[in-house]
């Protein structure tokens, strides 16, 4: 067939279509957009795969009007079936630059027929981007600033991938099928160290060619957070694809949002809840810290994601699967519930990493908590467990204190001589100051941060360090106005002189 001179035919009589194949959310399996894909439906040969007629209509320079026809076909698609909380990619080729100002005619069919920007996004190889790159690096600036999300379509199979990631920054890496056809450990660990330098670059992820639940399980674990492939479905005509959307869930906008938040955190990172910027272990496939995602809406706690080494931890603890988790902690008569969401609400209040230590069935470890996204009353949590060694030197205090988790909310160690603090045990979500810097700073900063405005003055003038020898003769205590959450809370704090010019720093609940 000579699909040059029959192409404008096939254009105008709607021979070639679009057709649609889902993206779906990995943590979710929600439906999180589609990428619509050219089909040629010639009325005598059938369906004719795309990889007979792309080649020659980039050859000819004809591939722009087949890419500007396909997202005409999504924004229709998108008026009439009032599609506002579905997203769609198109292919652009190198060649659609060259012939026509894509820029000036993607925003020409978008307001005709009034789709938002955020809805379309922008599928170009790298190859494009190393075309002319003056000008593409000027187009690119122009589709950016204008809201678009502009992807790196089939990462991994060209041969300067990294060159363009250093000069352009994408919004996601679409990773090549070719690297999932022989999925064997070499493999694995290219796509896991692909997922963990695009975190580390602020770039999402999304992994095409999808067959095998194997697949699927992998990529999950290691953070790819999109996944598109026939383990899902085939690419699908416009009533398929209505059909499909109707039989499985659909993510909302405010879901994409949230969730797009939520891949931010580098499942591959020795510590997932700092800043995205540690390499994966070059000994280990996948990253060892133990990590889940916590939900809480409406009250409720859920799991909707836990790696390996997250339940190996909680496993110490006496716990083996999600539902066992969600279940106690949801149990308002459950033992631990309290201290449990007390951090969760902390950690929402607050921003920053919550971390505390506790006993659980007689197993000592700690517990921090990070918040990653939130919409309305709806909060997604970054969380890391580790059951403390009990070769650790401060084991046997924490092990054998109980009295001391039933009864303080801080306890740090202070050296005035040598301006030092070490905090030995929090409960209560304050910011770890005491024992990350010096003790002079750390009573500043606490007073700033924690202590009620009208009480800090005598926060500080009971902490003075110049005076203080003199005026502790066993122990000293006064109570202050604490934060707690939103809100203050009056505690008793308490500064007892211990041995070899130490003292202990405690705060205690009434």
């Amino acid at each position: 067939m000579d699909f040059v001179n029959s192409f404008e035919e096939a254009l105008s009589k709607g021979y070639i279509k679009a057709y649609f194949q889902p993206l779906t959310r990995s943590i979710t399996g929600k439906v999180c957009g589609a990428e619509a894909l050219a089909r040629w439906d010639d009325p005598e040969l059938g369906l004719i795969p795309p990889g007979d007629f792309i080649g020659q209509l980039e050859k000819h320079r004809l591939i722009h009007k087949l890419d500007l026809a396909m997202l005409e076909n999504v924004c229709r698609f998108y008026q009439q079936n009032d599609c506002k909380d579905m997203t769609f990619s198109i292919n652009l080729s190198r060649v659609d630059f060259v012939k026509t100002d894509m820029f000036q005619e993607i925003n020409k069919i978008l307001s005709k027929y009034d789709v938002p920007v955020k809805t379309i996004h922008l599928e170009i190889t790298e190859s494009t981007m190393l075309t002319n790159q003056e000008y593409t690096r000027k187009l690119f600036d122009q589709f950016k600033d204008a809201g678009f999300s502009v992807w790196m379509d089939d990462f991994g199979s060209g041969y300067s991938s990294m060159n363009v990631l250093k000069d352009y920054k994408f919004d996601m890496l679409k990773i090549d099928r070719s690297l999932l056809t022989k999925f064997d450990l070499r493999s694995k660990k290219i796509i896991s160290s692909i997922v963990n330098m695009a975190k580390a670059l602020g770039i999402h992820t999304l992994s095409e060619g999808v067959e095998t639940e194997e697949q699927l399980s992998y990529l999950r674990n290691i953070g790819c957070e999109v996944i598109q492939g026939y383990y899902f479905a085939k690419p699908m005509c416009e009533d398929d694809f209505l059909a499909y959307l109707e039989t499985h869930k659909v993510e909302t906008e405010s879901d994409f949002d949230f969730w797009n938040d939520a891949g931010k955190v580098n499942f591959l990172s020795g510590d997932p809840l700092m800043a995205s910027n540690d390499l994966a272990n070059s000994d280990e496939m996948l990253g060892t810290a133990p990590l889940a995602l916590i939900e809480y809406f409406n009250g409720l706690i859920t799991y909707p994601y836990l790696n390996t080494a997250y339940i190996k931890e909680i496993s110490k603890l006496g716990y083996y699967s999600t539902e066992q988790i969600e279940h106690d902690i949801n149990d308002e008569h459950y033992v631990y519930r309290d201290l449990f969401m007390r951090q969760i609400e902390n950690t929402i209040h607050r921003g920053s990493i919550q971390k505390t230590d506790n006993i659980m069935n007689e197993v000592v470890y700690s517990f921090s908590t990070k918040l990653i996204a939130s919409n309305g009353d709806r909060h997604l949590i970054a969380t890391t467990v580790r059951v403390i060694d009990s070769e650790r030197s401060d084991y046997m205090v924490l092990k054998y204190s109980q009295s001391l988790y039933a009864t303080y909310d801080l306890v740090t160690k202070i050296t005035p001589d040598k301006d030092s603090a070490v905090q030995i045990y929090s409960n209560a979500g304050f910011s770890k100051i005491y024992g990350t810097v010096s003790l002079s700073r750390g009573i500043t900063e606490f007073a700033a941060t924690e202590v009620h405005p009208d009480d800090r003055d005598r926060y500080l003038a009971f902490f003075d360090l110049a005076t203080l020898n003199e005026r502790v003769i066993h122990f000293i205590q006064q109570s202050f106005r604490v934060r707690n959450g939103d809100d203050y809370t009056m505690k008793n704090i308490r500064i007892s002189k211990l041995e070899n010019g130490n003292y202990l720093y405690t705060i205690q609940s009434y």
